[in-house]
């Protein structure tokens, strides 16, 4: 089935309920799927069908849900893109990708602009606001009458989805129509989603994690999405009371900050019932913090772009284990394993490696990526954690970011949740760094509230972990690198 049959769906039985609120105005299920099938009629004119690989770089605003679903109904596949990359990025996305087409709006119009000689494939790009140099949003049209939803298969592409280049170039797992269609009928059951939800998406809508999660189960359940294009903390916080939202999704660094606001205090959050949580690990300290403040049970689930979204979560209302990720998602296979691919006995860690409707076809054009990535149709994620007897999963780190010092493993998020109970501290990540004695020493990047010593900060590490864990290398920072999710990012901090 093609995925955009949902949206088609809820416009038939709620055609007047509001599905996206942005900046105080309302579209209905009714209006999008008219603006939808216009878009997509038109979108044809130009030579844009099934199979078409198109590019998506548009901010938080309806113009990606219009452009997402139109492209999808034609059988298009989905390219989301950063709009915030820089020429370089979108040159190096657009062209592994194959694209024929990209949508823009003004966030990225100026870099592609500077990208347009490296990028010879793309013969079309859409630009939201006019400009001379492209062709205009708003010529894109025709009429609803000649609008016919192309049949897509299980197998067939959705969108190609790149992943953040954490190890090297930025790879495009394919996600499927079917991906998309269990994930979304899955996530909504593990989160109850009725179309009496309030849904305040800030997050990015090229993200997986948005896109899914909020945009597509607003759609399959029939709720609405507040859809807000920037994360101002005192501002978002003030909209969740003010809008009486019952589903906030966030990211660890966006808690971080709600929980250092004053406002936090004064206000109603009464009606939220859900706070997801993901992108990254969430340090206990600030999840407890955000529970008291909020008086909310903040779930935090477990996922990665090659499972589409997500593979485990605590459903609301579950029993909570301090720590843990929560259960695997029902329908899908996840086990720890060692090295050689062998389960390991409970409470040892390992890496993650799972199969399921969730998982990804592939790589993009990556034959060698996707074999050393699916094994035996195994999806190895790269991504070390523990189960205990009941099967709740704990995340212990990233593989690539564990630390080798004298012979011993360290993780590094481990001494994070340490460092983030220290009440100077707002921010923090642990990295390796080369050193001729050890092999590799454990270096703390630190944003704190008032000025520390290198040495208080060791002497407080000395009193919570073993010796060889204590980070000997210390450094204050202004702010910590992030992307656009909010996820803290090591790797400039390892090239500085």
């Amino acid at each position: 089935m093609n995925i955009a049959q949902l949206l088609l769906d809820t416009a038939n039985t709620s055609p007047n309920k509001p599905m996206i609120v942005f900046r105080d105005e309302q579209i209905t299920y009714e209006e999008l799927t008219a603006m939808v099938k216009e878009k997509a009629v038109g979108f044809r004119k130009y030579g844009i069908k099934n199979n078409s690989h198109v590019g998506l770089m548009i901010a938080n605003k309806p113009e990606y849900a219009i452009a997402y679903f139109a492209l999808l109904s034609l059988g298009a596949t989905v390219i989301p893109i950063n709009p915030t990359f820089k020429e370089q990025e979108i040159s190096y996305i657009l062209n592994d990708s194959d694209a024929i087409a990209l949508v823009v709006d003004e966030v990225g119009l100026a870099e592609v602009k500077k990208a347009q000689p490296s990028i010879p494939r793309v013969k079309m790009v859409f630009s939201i606001p006019d400009d001379e140099s492209f062709l205009s949003w708003d010529e894109i049209k025709g009429e609803a009458s000649d609008f016919f939803l192309e049949e897509k298969g299980e197998d067939d592409n959705a969108q190609i989805i790149y992943t953040s280049g954490t190890t090297g170039k930025p790879k495009g797992a394919l996600i499927t129509h079917g991906n998309m269609g269990w994930m979304t009928k899955t996530s909504s059951e593990m989160t109850e989603l009725s179309s009496g939800d309030r849904v305040l998406v800030v997050l990015p809508l090229f993200h997986a994690y948005a896109k899914l999660q909020g945009l597509m189960q607003c759609v399959l359940k029939g709720a609405t999405m507040y859809l807000e294009e920037r994360f101002i903390p005192q501002v978002i916080l003030q909209k969740i009371a003010d809008n009486k939202i019952t589903v906030f999704l966030g990211v660890p660094t966006m808690y971080t900050m709600f929980i250092n606001l004053p406002q936090i205090k004064d206000l109603d959050f009464s009606h939220l019932r859900l706070a997801g949580c993901g992108g990254a690990s969430l340090p206990i300290e600030i999840m407890e913090r955000v529970n008291t403040a909020m008086g909310v049970d903040l779930g935090e689930g477990y996922g990665q772009t090659e499972s589409t979204v997500m593979l485990s979560c605590f459903p609301p209302n579950s029993e909570k284990q301090h720590g843990s990720v929560g259960l695997p998602l029902p329908g899908i296979d996840l086990k720890i394993v060692d090295p050689n691919g062998l389960e390991v006995p409970v409470g040892e860690v390992g890496e993650i490696i799972f199969k399921g409707p969730n998982a990804m076809k592939g790589y993009y054009k990556k034959e060698e990526e996707t074999k050393a990535a699916i094994i035996n149709g195994w999806v190895y994620t790269g991504d070390l954690a523990r189960k205990d007897e009941r099967g709740f999963l704990y995340i212990v780190d990233r593989k690539k970011d564990m630390i080798i010092r004298g012979g011993y493993n360290v993780y590094p998020r481990e001494i994070e949740e340490v460092l983030y109970t220290h009440p100077n501290i707002v921010e923090c990540a642990v990295i390796g760094e080369a050193d001729s004695t050890f092999g590799e020493e454990i270096a703390a990047y630190i944003v704190t509230r008032e000025e520390q010593t290198p040495e208080e900060i060791i002497s407080f590490c000395k009193e919570k972990l073993a010796h060889y864990k204590v980070p000997r290398k210390i450094y204050f920072i202004e702010e910590l690198p992030k992307n656009a999710t909010g996820k803290i990012l090591k790797a400039p901090l390892k090239n500085r």
